[in-house]
C-alpha cells in the first residue's frame, strides 16, 4: 500500500470513529426528544444532536474568554421558552475591589467576562439582561447576590460597559432566561 492511501484509509477510518462515538458532554444529559424531533422509527436509536455553539461576545473579543466552557442548548430542551422574561427590577456591577476573588460557584471573578449574581438562578444559567432603552448583554451566573433590597443582579464589569451601566451605577433591567442547566437527579 502506499503512503497516500494509508492516509486515506486512516482519514476514512478516523471519520468513520468520529461520526458513530457520541459526543462527550461535562454537563447533564440533553432531555429526552419528544414531538416532532423525536425518531420516528422503532428500535432506532437516535443520534446525538450536535454540540451546541459556545457563546461568544458580539465583538469576538479574546478577553471573554473566561476559561470556563459552557455549553448552550436551546432552552426548550430544559423546559423553559428562550427569551422568557422572568424578573424585572434593578441591576448594579461589581466594584473593582472583587478582581481574582472567588466567586460562590468557586471561579474567580473576572472583570472582563460576561458574568453575573443571582440569588437563585442555578451556575451556568445563562440569561440576557435588558435595559428599558432595548439596549442588552447575554450572561452566564457564577455567583450569588447581590443581598441589598430592590436589586436582582450584580453584573461583571464588561457586562455592565456592554449596556451602559458604568455611568448610571443602577437601572432597570428585565432578565429573560436563555438556558437554565438541568436538575440534577437525587
Amino acid at each position: 500500500m502506499t503512503p497516500g492511501g494509508r492516509r486515506g484509509v486512516a482519514r476514512t477510518l478516523a471519520f468513520l470513529f468520529l461520526s458513530f462515538t457520541p459526543a462527550c458532554s461535562a454537563h447533564q444529559p440533553a432531555a429526552p426528544r419528544t414531538g416532532a424531533d423525536a425518531p420516528i422509527a422503532r428500535g432506532v436509536a437516535p443520534s446525538s444532536p450536535p454540540a451546541p455553539p459556545r457563546h461568544q461576545a458580539e465583538d469576538d473579543d479574546p478577553d471573554d474568554i473566561d476559561g470556563v466552557s459552557t455549553p448552550l442548548a436551546p432552552a426548550s430542551a430544559r423546559s423553559a421558552a428562550k427569551g422568557t422574561p422572568i424578573q424585572h427590577g434593578r441591576a448594579t456591577y461589581y466594584a473593582d475591589k472583587f478582581n481574582g476573588r472567588r466567586t460562590a460557584s468557586g471561579e474567580r471573578y473576572n472583570p472582563r467576562a460576561l458574568t453575573a449574581a443571582h440569588r437563585t438562578l442555578p451556575f451556568g444559567a445563562v440569561v440576557d439582561v435588558v435595559r428599558r432603552d432595548g439596549r442588552r448583554v447575554r450572561v452566564r451566573i457564577n455567583d450569588r447576590g447581590p443581598f441589598k433590597r430592590g436589586r436582582i443582579i450584580d453584573l461583571s464589569r464588561k457586562a455592565a460597559e456592554r449596556i451602559g451601566l458604568i455611568q448610571d451605577g443602577v437601572t432597570q433591567v428585565t432578565l429573560e432566561l436563555i438556558w437554565k442547566p438541568a436538575r440534577r437527579p437525587r
